[in-house]
């Protein structure tokens, strides 16, 4: 029987690394492929993919889910898009900010997604450093689509300043109605989402 030395067990982890990063390289740059045999997804069931994988995305912290979150997101009608494009953008510029390897947002742009999803990548790339910043000085949210956005960021930090702001915004009488309403249905759909500390609310 051959003796297994410390020289074959190298160059076997060697080959096993290499297999590892390779496998994951073509995950990152290939679409999930729908079985011919199963049906084309509908924008409905794309939608609960997207809320289904990042409401996840807090216990697991696996980026390898974003190349199909970006493809359920460019795969949605235009309205569809347009609903839920600031809370994905949101969602990526979270998980770009707590990810330490920021080769995975030229990765993004090269899967086959649409040029909108494609912006949608760019804009959260350039909004990490605003956002904390915002996160740290601000006293509530003005509009819906920050509310989405904060809400979409929280899913991939689990920033508890995104619930205080929420809060701020709910509690001022001096933002508009409609967006009081959001920010109170936003903390209802996080507290049922997420186990967040009943005393932040």
């Amino acid at each position: 029987m051959k003796k297994i030395t410390a020289k074959h067990i190298f160059f076997t982890l060697i080959i096993l690394l290499v297999f590892y990063f390779s496998a994951r390289e073509l995950y990152l740059r290939f679409p999930v492929i729908i079985s011919a045999n199963t049906h084309q997804l509908t924008a409905k069931e794309m939608v609960n993919n997207l809320d289904s994988m990042m409401g996840n995305y807090y216990k697991t912290k696996d980026i390898l889910v974003i190349p199909t979150i970006l493809q359920n997101l460019s795969g949605l009608n235009i309205m569809e898009f347009g609903k839920h494009k600031t809370a994905v953008t949101g969602f990526l510029t979270g998980v770009i900010k707590d990810d330490k390897n920021k080769d995975f947002v030229s990765e993004w742009k090269k899967l086959k997604i649409s040029a909108k999803t494609k912006k949608a990548v760019d804009n959260a790339s350039k909004s990490v450093e605003k956002s904390e910043k915002f996160l740290n000085e601000a006293d509530y949210l003005e509009t819906k689509e920050s509310i989405d956005f904060y809400t979409g960021y929280f899913a991939a930090t689990y920033d508890i300043r995104c619930i205080k702001l929420l809060v701020k915004t709910q509690n001022n009488g001096a933002v508009k109605p409609e967006v009081r309403e959001q920010a109170t249905n936003a903390l209802d759909m996080l507290k049922n989402k997420y186990n967040v500390p009943s005393t932040i609310f």
